[in-house]
């Protein structure tokens, strides 16, 4: 009901029927849900990572407003959000003001609208540079048209509206062997919409395809397997995920999750690791986000095992 009256709206349109049900049932059920949050939630605000929209949706649903904005430390530290009477779901909003935002190519030029292109940003905002590291400063500093204009590393389009999309990094961006380009961040955060999917993480550089790495959910797993009478339910989470059934049951998530990928995006093979990337194995970054580097580093023999004839199940 909720989300049927939520795309109507964005139409500019509403019916009174669905308005009268949608008052009911949030009365019977999302009532409670707020009431277990305090009861006086109205809005909350995401920023620092990427939120999914399928997360954004169902809070928005609810009916508490998700203002999700975007920005970096060096300018100070916001570009855009969306805000009362300006937000749509799935983008970072519009530039706030006095903020100007380009998209432009490697020779940085301006790009059409929606198409997807590094993210570059003039405004009062910017920093005045990297604290006595001038080559640095000049790597992401230029200018534009008489103006200095920051380059974010990011990519992204705005939309007909002015709504800015983000859809990766520029230096996570891969080509696969086909010549196809892949952004893994976004493909992973769906993934990791699964229940027994904790982690993931895509891979495919100067490959034929995709292969990931999954740390799944050691509880969600556990208890899948418990209820299926699995040998070693309860036993060590390691030698657990090895059982072909796991393999299997994350295998029919990815297939699940991955329903929206491009045909090429989709990873087609797998294996599972017990151990959760964190900051203290120096697999994610203090802010949470993956060290691409590291883990490819850290799990290389095992990520060729999967392009190769050689099972790749576990680690």
């Amino acid at each position: 009901m909720a989300r049927a009256r939520r795309e109507l709206a964005a139409r500019g349109r509403r019916s009174l029927w669905l308005e009268l049900q949608h008052a009911l049932l949030d009365r019977l059920v999302f009532a409670k849900v707020r009431a277990r949050l305090g009861g006086r939630l109205r809005f909350t605000i995401s920023g620092g990572a990427a939120l999914s929209r399928e997360v954004a949706e169902f809070i928005s649903d609810v009916g508490i407003q998700v203002y999700e904005g975007y920005g970096l430390t060096e300018t100070s530290p916001i570009v855009s959000t969306n805000r009362p009477g300006a937000v749509r779901i799935g983008t970072v909003g519009k530039p706030i003001p006095g903020v100007e935002v380009l998209i432009l190519d490697e020779e940085q030029r301006p790009l059409p609208q929606g198409e997807d292109g590094e993210i570059c940003v003039i405004g009062p905002n910017i920093m005045q540079g990297y604290h006595n590291r001038p080559e640095a400063t000049a790597e992401v500093i230029f200018e534009y048209e008489g103006r200095r204009c920051f380059r974010t590393g990011d990519m992204g389009h705005l939309d007909p509206d002015g709504f800015l999309v983000i859809t990766g990094r520029i230096k996570e961006q891969y080509k696969l062997e086909n010549g196809k380009y892949v952004v893994p961040a976004p493909l992973e955060e769906k993934l990791k919409l699964s229940g027994l999917i904790n982690q993931a993480f895509i891979y495919g550089d100067n490959k034929p395809y995709n292969v990931a790495l999954v740390v799944p959910d050691e509880e969600a797993v556990r208890k899948w397997a418990r209820q299926r009478g699995l040998p070693g339910a309860d036993g060590p989470f390691a030698e657990l995920i090895q059982r072909p059934e796991v393999h299997a049951r994350i295998g029919e998530e990815l297939q699940r999750f991955a329903q929206d990928f491009k045909g090429y995006e989709r990873p087609q093979r797998w294996a599972l690791i017990a151990e959760e990337f964190s900051t203290d194995n120096d697999l994610l970054t203090p802010t949470l986000k993956i060290k691409r580097r590291n883990i490819i580093k850290r799990y290389q023999e095992l990520i060729e095992r999967l392009y190769s004839e050689e099972p790749a199940r576990a680690a």
